[in-house]
């Protein structure tokens, strides 16, 4: 999935299937480095369609900053590459370093690698007869694949479970994002995707009460 196929209403107003789709364009940003091709289709402007949206819908300053961060993007000879590492300071280093996508780092007594939140996201993907991509060797409590969850929920009109699977990022994402904009970074594109995805999920958690 790429931002030239997305173009979901993140409100109280979007269909199951907006959100599906906007939680599954979040996952592929957090699953990996944009590739030369994917960023050439940012470059495109495919993603403006998208952008819109999202900023009709309240996040313009997190839109805006992906945007400047593009732009920025277009004017460095290995685009690629600068992005590729800023992909990696933000989210591959060590804890201390980075703002690493696990939910265990963020939750429990220890708040390490593998740990309990692992262990409960893996029998939460068995209860729905899911497994793991033998392709992505990452743990289960992966941001990528809780937000691949999620879009699965929403997808399949899991409605009740969708919002507790919501529930359940916001009780870490937000430190996620707030440690985010702290690491240093070429472009600003990563610390912005975690400020509008810290968004879109608490406007999602904030629709569901209504």
């Amino acid at each position: 999935m790429n931002a030239s196929t997305v173009t979901p209403e993140p409100t109280e107003a979007a269909p199951a299937d907006q959100r599906a789709a906007l939680y599954a364009w979040f996952a592929t940003l957090y699953a990996r480095e944009l590739s030369e091709a994917q960023l050439q289709t940012w470059f495109s402007g495919a993603a403006e369609p998208l952008f819109e949206v999202l900023a009709q819908a309240g996040f313009a300053a997190e839109v805006q900053d992906m945007q400047g961060a593009i732009n920025a993007l277009r004017d460095l000879p290995d685009a690629q590459l600068e992005l590729a590492a800023d992909y990696t300071m933000c989210f591959l280093l060590d804890v201390k370093s980075s703002a690493l996508p696990y939910a265990s780092c963020y939750l429990g007594e220890h708040k390490t690698l593998f740990g309990p939140e692992e262990k409960a996201m893996r029998e939460k993907l068995e209860r729905y007869a899911l497994g793991l991509d033998s392709n992505y060797p990452e743990a289960a409590d992966h941001l990528a694949i809780q937000l691949e969850l999620l879009s699965w929920l929403a997808m399949t009109g899991k409605a009740l479970d969708e919002q507790d699977m919501v529930a359940s990022l916001l009780r870490w994402v937000p430190e996620f994002s707030q440690k985010c904009q702290t690491i240093v970074t070429q472009v600003a594109f990563y610390p912005a995707l975690s400020r509008l995805l810290c968004g879109i999920l608490q406007a999602q958690a904030d629709a569901s009460l209504k």
